[in-house]
């Protein structure tokens, strides 16, 4: 009786510890990846450009500020920096498929036309490999779709917890 008392904690503790180690897995293979996420306005004033940029457990957010002042086209650019939250980075790692993003086109639809705006995603591999993927404002791409939706909500966290600056 003592001997599978024994063995049964023996192979609880192997499975939660093969567990965490997936789970630390899961959470450096991102690590390996620069993702940008933003969106840009060509005929706009104001904060018409932002980008953030995900590399291992931190976040960036640059915005971009267009003024007209004194008749001059000024640009003013915002930074800020702060760790990215787990659960963010888990479902950005469950939603890029490295291989099927690579395999997409460079541009969706007309970005940026007419002043509708654009979005873009762009990955770059330890390797310096890079693919960038540009698409209409508010649209998406059903192959990543899910990736998309990742990177807009926490782009739209980051830009509303900052947008009272």
């Amino acid at each position: 009786m003592k001997m599978i008392r024994l063995l049964i904690v023996f192979f609880s503790i192997s499975t939660f510890n093969a567990c965490d180690i997936l789970e630390n897995q899961e959470i450096s293979a991102i690590s390996s990846y620069t993702i940008k996420s933003g969106q840009s306005f060509g005929f706009c004033l104001g904060k018409c450009y932002s980008e953030m940029t995900i590399k291992g457990q931190n976040v960036e957010l640059l915005v971009k500020e267009r003024s007209l002042s004194g008749g001059a086209d000024q640009e003013i650019k915002y930074n800020y920096n702060e760790p990215i939250p787990a659960n963010t980075t888990l479902a950005i790692e469950k939603s890029l498929d490295i291989e099927k993003f690579f395999a997409l086109k460079e541009v969706y639809g007309c970005p940026d036309c007419a002043d509708g705006g654009s979005e873009w995603i762009e990955v770059i591999t330890d390797k310096d490999k890079s693919h960038k993927v540009t698409f209409e404002y508010g649209k998406t791409i059903p192959e990543i779709n899910d990736l998309i939706v990742n990177l807009r909500q926490e782009r739209q966290r980051l830009i509303e917890k900052y947008s009272k600056n």
